[in-house]
C-alpha cells in the first residue's frame, strides 16, 4: 500500500516523465516529497511557479514528454495560470497538479457560499477550465487514479493541450493500492477516411495551376515533417509558413518561400497573396496571417484547410473555403494517395524571382541611418554561429519579430509561446529545454522588457549550474509598442518609453554570479561567446529600431510598411490586384 502523493509520483514515471518543476507550500508538500523520494524523477525548485509552467511548457517541444508542475493552493496555482495558457493556445501538452485544502476544512463542508474556508481555498479548477483541455478536483483515491489515467490521455489526443488535477490534502496522505490503470492516448473524434481527404486535396488542386502551400505548426505537433517536406520537393509545390511552422524543416529546402502574415517576408507575403490555391497544413489562420481584415487574405484563391480542430473550421463558412478535419497524423497517407500537380511555368518563375528579390533581405533602415546595429544582423549572425541543432527559446515582441524575419533554420529548434505570447516566457522556457537536452545548445532569445519579467530564474541557472545562452535586444522600450504608437498615437510614447526603464544589466547579472558581456557592435557577435557557459549577452541597439517590413491597418498582408514604389508593388501582384487607395499613394509619393 501506498499514500496517493507516492501514487503520483510512480504515475508519472510510468507515463515517461522525467522532471517535475515546483515552487514547494503547504498543500502540496506531500506531493514535493513523495517525488523527491522517487530516484526515478528529478524535482526542479523554480523562484516563480509562472516559469516552472512555462519550463514545463518548453519539454514537450523539446523532447516529446510531457511537462509537469507541483503547486501548492492559492497563489501557487493561479501563478501558473499564464503559463498554461501558453501551452493551451499553442497545443502543448502539459500537466499541472495542484495541492488543495483538506475536505473537512473546505468551503463546501458549511453549507454556505463563503468565499474561502480553508487557509488559502482557492477555486483553481474553475479558473482554469477556458484555458485547459480538462480539469478536475478529486475527492477520493479511486478518482485520483481515474483522473489522472484520464487527464494525461486527453492532453495527449487530438489538438493537444494542458490538463490539470487538483488534490486536496487528504486524498495525497490517504492509502490506496498501488495498481495503475493502462495509458493508450486516443483521437478525440472519429477519423475520416485517406481517401476521401485525398481526394478533397485532389479536387482542390486539379484545377490548380498557382498553387502554394502554407506550413502550420500542426505539421511538427504530428510528426509527419519529413513526409511533407518530400512531398512538397517532389512535387515542386512552392511552399509559405506560420511562425510556429518555421522551426520543422530546413530553410535551404528549395520550395521555401518565406514565413507569411503581418510580419512576414514580402516575397512570401506576395507569394500567397497571388496564388490560386492555398493548401493550409495544420494552421489557425489567425489575424497575425491573414490580417484583421480576412477578406483581403489571397483574395483570388481557393482556400483549403486541414486541421485537427473540427471547431477551427467553422470558421471559415464557405464560399472560398473548403475543410477537411483530421489529425495530420495521417497526412502521409493523404500525400501518397494523392496524384502529381501541374503547375504553370510563369507561376515557378514568380516564384524564384519573388524569393530572390526578398528572401532573406530584411534591412533596418535605423541601423542604416543611425549607424546602429541592425537587429536583422545580428539574428542572421546568430544563425550562422549558433550549433546547427541549438535549440532557440524566444519571448515576444520586437525581438521575436526580428528572430522569425531573420533566423535560418538547419537543424535548430526555435520556437516561442506564439498564441499566448507573454513577456518573459524565454528564459523559463530555455531552463526547461536545458533540463530536456542537456546535451544541446541553449539560447534565450529575448528583449530588455521581457528579460526583466521573470529575471529571478538567473538564481535557478546558477543554483542548478546550467549554462543557457541568454541573448537581450535591448533597445531600452517595448519597441513593438512604441512603432504602434508612431503610427496611430501621434507618437506618444506613454509606458512604452516614457514610464518605462531597466536597471544596469551587467551589475544584475552579476549579482546572481553569471558573465556578461556588452556587444555594441556586429564584430563583437563572436562564437566564442556561445561556448562560455551561462552568460548574458546584452545587444545594445537604437531605441528607433524597426520592425521591417511590417503590416499597417487596412492593408492586405502584401503591402507593407515600408512601402515599396508603385513599380514594384505591380510586377509583385501580376496575377491578382491590390489596388491601393489615393490616400495611400500619396503619402508614398511624399516619402511617407
Amino acid at each position: 500500500m501506498i499514500t496517493g502523493a507516492e501514487y503520483i509520483a510512480e504515475f508519472l514515471v510510468r507515463f515517461g516523465s522525467r522532471h517535475v518543476f515546483t515552487l514547494t507550500g503547504g498543500a502540496c508538500a506531500f506531493m514535493i516529497d513523495a517525488v523527491g523520494r522517487n530516484a526515478a524523477l528529478t524535482l526542479t525548485c523554480f523562484q516563480h511557479e509562472q516559469a516552472a509552467a512555462m519550463a514545463a511548457d518548453a519539454i514537450w517541444r523539446v523532447d516529446r514528454r510531457v511537462g509537469v508542475t507541483m503547486a501548492t493552493s492559492g497563489p501557487g496555482a493561479t501563478n501558473l495560470i499564464t503559463g498554461i495558457a501558453c501551452s493551451y493556445f499553442d497545443s502543448i501538452p502539459s500537466l499541472h497538479i495542484t495541492g488543495q485544502v483538506n475536505q473537512r476544512e473546505s468551503s463546501s463542508m458549511h453549507g454556505a457560499n463563503v468565499r474561502q474556508s480553508g487557509f488559502q481555498e482557492t477555486k483553481i479548477v474553475e479558473m482554469v477550465r477556458p484555458i485547459t483541455k480538462y480539469a478536475v478536483l478529486v475527492r477520493t483515491t479511486d478518482e485520483l487514479r481515474a483522473e489522472l489515467a484520464k487527464a494525461c490521455q486527453i492532453a495527449t489526443s487530438g489538438r493537444m493541450g494542458p490538463v490539470l488535477i487538483d488534490v486536496p490534502m487528504d486524498v495525497q496522505q490517504a492509502i490506496m493500492e498501488p495498481t495503475f490503470p493502462d495509458f493508450h492516448p486516443s483521437s478525440d473524434t472519429a477519423q475520416p477516411d485517406v481517401s476521401d481527404v485525398a481526394a478533397a486535396l485532389a479536387g482542390a488542386l486539379r484545377e490548380a495551376r498557382r498553387p502554394v502551400v502554407l506550413w502550420g505548426g500542426g505539421v511538427a505537433m504530428a510528426g509527419v515533417e519529413e513526409a511533407l517536406s518530400g512531398w512538397l520537393r517532389k512535387n515542386r509545390i512552392p511552399f509559405v509558413s506560420s511562425w510556429a511552422g518555421l522551426t520543422a524543416f530546413s530553410h535551404d529546402h528549395p520550395g521555401f518561400v518565406g514565413q507569411i502574415g503581418v510580419y512576414g517576408n514580402r516575397g512570401a507575403n506576395f507569394v500567397l497573396q497571388n496564388a490560386d490555391t492555398v493548401i493550409v497544413l495544420g494552421s489557425r489562420l489567425d489575424n497575425r496571417q491573414r490580417s484583421g481584415n480576412p477578406d483581403n487574405f489571397a483574395c483570388g484563391a481557393l482556400v483549403y484547410v486541414i486541421d485537427v480542430d473540427a471547431e477551427e473550421l467553422k470558421k471559415y463558412g464557405a464560399g472560398r473555403y473548403r475543410t477537411s478535419q483530421m489529425d495530420l497524423r495521417m497526412l502521409p497517407g493523404v500525400l501518397k494517395s494523392t496524384p502529381p500537380v501541374s503547375l504553370a511555368p510563369e507561376w515557378l518563375a514568380y516564384v524564384d524571382e519573388m524569393r530572390a528579390a526578398y528572401y532573406g533581405r530584411e534591412a533596418s533602415s535605423t541601423a542604416q541611418r543611425l549607424n546602429t546595429i541592425s537587429p536583422y544582423e545580428v539574428v542572421r549572425r546568430l544563425s550562422q554561429i549558433v550549433d546547427e541543432d541549438a535549440i532557440i527559446a524566444a519571448d515576444t515582441g520586437a525581438a521575436v519579430c526580428w528572430l522569425h524575419q531573420g533566423f535560418q533554420v538547419k537543424r535548430h529548434k526555435v520556437f516561442t509561446a506564439g498564441g499566448n505570447s507573454p513577456m518573459g516566457y524565454a528564459l523559463c522556457a530555455a531552463i526547461g529545454a536545458k533540463l530536456a537536452a542537456p546535451e544541446r545548445q541553449v539560447i534565450s532569445y529575448t528583449g530588455d522588457g521581457g528579460f526583466q519579467l521573470n529575471i529571478q530564474e538567473l538564481q535557478t541557472i546558477k543554483h542548478l549550474g546550467l549554462d543557457p545562452v541568454i541573448v537581450i535586444m535591448n533597445n531600452r522600450c517595448y519597441g513593438i509598442i512604441k512603432q504602434f504608437q508612431d503610427s496611430y498615437i501621434e507618437s506618444r510614447y506613454t509606458a512604452s518609453r516614457d514610464g518605462y526603464s531597466a536597471p544596469d544589466f551587467e551589475k544584475v547579472t552579476k549579482a546572481y554570479g553569471l558573465a556578461y558581456v556588452r556587444v555594441e557592435h556586429i564584430e563583437d557577435l563572436t562564437p566564442d561567446l556561445f561556448k562560455r557557459g551561462a552568460i548574458v549577452i546584452d545587444v545594445i541597439l537604437s531605441e528607433q529600431t524597426l520592425i521591417e517590413p511590417k503590416l499597417e491597418m487596412g492593408r492586405p498582408i502584401n503591402d507593407q510598411f515600408p512601402y515599396i514604389d508603385a513599380n514594384a508593388y505591380g510586377r509583385a501582384n501580376r496575377f491578382v490586384e491590390y489596388p491601393r487607395s489615393d490616400a495611400l499613394k500619396r503619402l508614398i509619393e511624399a516619402g511617407r
